[in-house]
């Protein structure tokens, strides 16, 4: 969620400057997987932890916002920083507080003990049998729903727009990957129904100077730098939500930015026609993308 919300063609183009979002949604596996030893990289900072990988792998790592805040939280977390909750988070959280108040499935207890469950197959039935269950659905709807609170709170600083259906194309893909990914070491599910790390995670720490942080838009950087600059861009799901004249121009831009045959990534919460897209977003841990798109 790296463009400010004016270059989608919204009203004011000055980002909210506050923190939005603790932690990061995009794992890391996908880009180390594309990434040649000791790449120079563009990414999104977002809550400073795909960065701290990259750059932990060794790979030199340029970070962008144009939000303030999370640009410095992102510097600050990448460092060893302590997690602090944004907006987003907030809103989970809450959602959580509903669901586990009027279903005894959901105590924090049971929830636990699904996601140390080292099965895929028992965590989808389980999950199917007692946790996807009539609560959840309305407290989901409520929340993440393209008039829900989440979504509220996401667009009044992006330009990310949540697609219709999105509640119940979460849920399908929920109980897709719980089958796919076992669970015990997965933050990205524990983040998601349970509120907090996995026991025993550590986020990584990027070495000092690694990281270079830059208070801009990834369309403003992209434009700037010079051709050839960077061996892969990664910008999470920078297009969701922006005119078409401007994901062409981020196109352009990162085409003219990276190295011959070097990967663009970028994610979308919208399904992919593509199958190579959709494949992606099933390997990716967090459960929830739609597609994540590899150009070069």
């Amino acid at each position: 969620m790296a463009v400010r919300r004016g270059i989608s063609g919204r009203t004011s183009a000055t980002p909210r400057h506050r923190l939005l979002y603790g932690w990061d949604i995009e794992d890391e596996q996908i880009e180390l997987s594309l990434l040649a030893p000791g790449s120079r990289v563009l990414s999104a900072a977002g809550a400073g932890e795909l960065v701290a990988h990259l750059a932990a792998a060794g790979h030199e790592v340029v970070a962008v916002s144009a939000n303030r805040e999370q640009l410095e939280y992102a510097r600050r977390r990448s460092a060893g920083g302590a997690f602090e909750p944004g907006s987003a988070e907030r809103v989970l959280e809450a959602g959580r507080a509903l669901i586990r108040a009027a279903s005894p499935a959901w105590h924090r207890r049971k929830v636990r003990s699904l996601l140390s469950d080292a099965s895929p197959q028992r965590v989808q039935q389980q999950w199917r049998q007692r946790f996807d269950n009539r609560t959840f659905r309305s407290v989901l709807h409520a929340t993440m729903a393209p008039a829900g609170m989440l979504a509220a709170a996401i667009q009044r600083d992006f330009s990310t727009a949540l697609p219709a259906h999105f509640t119940d194309t979460v849920r399908a893909r929920i109980d897709a990957r719980l089958g796919i990914h076992p669970s015990p070491g997965n933050r990205f599910a524990w983040r998601l129904l349970a509120g907090e790390d996995p026991p025993g995670y550590a986020p990584p720490i990027a070495p000092p100077g690694s990281i270079a942080f830059a208070e801009e838009d990834a369309l403003t950087h992209l434009e700037s730098v010079a051709p050839a600059s960077y061996d892969a861009v990664t910008l999470s799901n920078v297009a969701d939500g922006t005119r078409a004249d401007v994901v062409e121009r981020l196109g352009r831009a990162a085409r003219r930015a990276v190295v011959p045959g070097g990967p663009i990534v970028v994610r979308s919460f919208a399904a992919s026609a593509d199958a190579r897209a959709s494949a992606l977003a099933d390997e990716d841990r967090s459960l929830i993308w739609g597609g994540i798109h590899v150009q070069r």
